[in-house]
Parts: structure tokens; C-alpha cells; sequence
């Protein structure tokens, strides 16, 4: 068995990477945490395919990062994840950090290829890419349609633009946007649901009591896919990271569809390769 990470491919410059797959935000997340028990200020970045309660929407702490205390955070948990659950959520626990649905779509060109590189930690693909992994992944994975927000009027296939303060996360707000979307196909984001096993070295030391942070010693860490870490699934995260990772049979189910702006890198074979 081989496994894959996807990646997106090269590109000239960071100006293209952007220019080519813009930025996905998610608004509404839990906070950071200032943990009395553990000392650390941290958050997570898993991203949650439930949305987040109307009602909940305008909560000061909902759409800023800013940590804030544990008994502040718990108290927040539990009233995110009762209104949760009556949306019909399966989510059983909450962590600093966690984000929730809607998601945004900021391209400054006009969005033609099959998977974006505008988000860490989850993927975004056209409708027909979407559809192929539901049908051959479904169990690992889950659904979410992304809203297209700022919308670039030209192609991806030009020269990408450098916006006057030389930043590329700057480029959308120079670009000419389009208003009409009919030509523009539905996205949407996967969050993938499944991880494997810890990889060598990287199995938590301890986890707090208080925030639930695992304390994981990164200098013993090793970044790669063994056999003994696959749980079976087709696709997955490499466990304490955003790496997204494939089966070899699920990398050649999407290699015949021909998807565009993807390439597979090996992350294992038998002697156990290092990313």
C-alpha cells in the first residue's frame, strides 16, 4: 500500500498561487484559549461541516481569535454545542479553535480549476471532484457548498497582477470582480473527518486536564506515513498535521478523471519515506 499526499503544483510565484486560488475565510470560530491549567495560549485549526447557529452568529467571541479564558471558553462550548445539536449536529466536543460553516470564496481571477489551494487543513473542489469523492470516500469525508463572495472578472490563465503594497493577499481588492457568476461552477469545501494513527515520535506525552491540548514533542516527531498508522480509510489527515492524504487506489480513481491544479506526492513505501 502507497499513500499520497495532494498538493498544489509549483507555481512562478506566490502572486500566482493567489491569483489562481484565492483565499476561503470561515467567520464564525471558537476562540483561543488562555488555559489556567496547562499555562499555554493556543487554538486548533480543525475546520467543523455544521454551521454555525444563527443565533450565535453576532457573539463577540464567534468571530474574533482572540483567546480568552478557560471558564469563559467551557461556558461558550457548551452553549455552542447545545445549539449545535439541535441543528441536528453529530459533534460531541468542541475545541479552541474549531470553525464552522458558511465559508467564503475570495478569487481575484475567475475560478476554473478542479481543486483551490485556499485553505489549510481542508480541500475545495469543483461539483464533479466533490461528487467523486462522495462516491468513493463518503464515510471520511463531508460536504460543504462554498459561497462565492469576490470574484475575479478576468481568467487564471493570465499573468497574475501585483498589487500596489506588494502583498498577493492584497491582489483581490485590485483586481476588476465580476457580478456575473453564471459561467462560474459550484465549489465546495471537504473537511475530512478521519486521521490516521500518530505518526513515529509523535503520540502526545500528556494532554491537559483543563483545554484538552496534547502536548506533543515535536523535536521526536517524525513527518511521515507508516503502514501500522492506516486506520483504512481512503482519505485522511496525517495525524498532528494538515497534510491530506490518499490511498493509492483513491489517487488512481482521481487521476482518471484528469482533475486540474493537483499533483500527488509519495509520502510512503516500504522502507518509510519522510515528507
Amino acid at each position: 500500500m502507497k499513500f499520497w499526499e495532494l498538493q498544489h503544483p509549483d507555481y512562478e510565484s506566490d502572486y500566482q498561487l493567489e491569483y489562481i486560488n484565492g483565499s476561503l475565510e470561515h467567520p464564525f470560530s471558537l476562540p483561543g484559549v488562555k488555559c489556567s491549567v496547562c499555562g499555554e495560549t493556543w487554538g486548533g485549526s480543525r475546520i467543523l461541516p455544521y454551521e454555525c447557529p444563527p443565533e450565535m452568529r453576532n457573539h463577540k467571541h464567534l468571530r474574533s481569535a482572540w483567546a480568552i479564558p478557560l471558564e469563559q471558553h467551557k461556558a461558550l462550548q457548551k452553549d455552542v454545542l447545545v445549539k449545535l445539536k439541535e441543528q441536528g449536529a453529530s459533534v460531541c466536543e468542541l475545541f479552541p479553535g474549531d470553525s464552522f460553516q458558511p465559508c467564503y470564496l475570495d478569487v481575484p481571477s475567475k475560478p476554473r480549476a478542479d481543486f483551490l489551494w485556499a485553505c489549510l487543513g481542508s480541500l475545495v473542489v469543483s461539483e464533479r471532484i466533490k461528487n467523486l469523492l462522495l462516491e468513493h470516500c463518503g464515510n471520511d469525508i463531508a460536504c460543504c457548498e462554498v459561497v462565492l463572495r469576490r470574484i475575479g472578472k478576468l481568467e487564471a490563465s493570465l499573468p497574475a497582477p501585483i498589487p500596489s503594497t506588494g502583498e498577493p493577499e492584497d491582489m483581490v481588492e485590485e483586481v476588476p470582480l465580476t457580478s456575473d457568476r453564471k459561467d462560474v461552477g459550484r465549489y465546495f469545501e471537504i473537511c475530512i473527518l478521519k486521521e490516521s494513527d500518530w505518526p513515529p515520535g509523535g503520540a502526545p506525552e500528556r494532554i491537559c486536564t483543563g483545554c484538552g491540548r496534547p502536548e506533543v514533542n515535536t523535536y521526536k516527531r517524525e513527518i511521515r506515513m507508516t503502514a501500522g498508522m492506516w486506520r483504512g480509510e481512503q482519505m485522511f489527515l496525517l495525524a498532528t498535521t494538515l497534510y491530506v492524504i490518499v490511498t493509492d487506489d483513491l489517487k488512481r480513481i482521481l487521476e482518471s478523471a484528469r482533475p486540474t491544479n493537483v499533483v500527488f506526492s509519495k509520502i510512503w513505501q516500504d522502507e518509510g519515506i519522510s515528507v
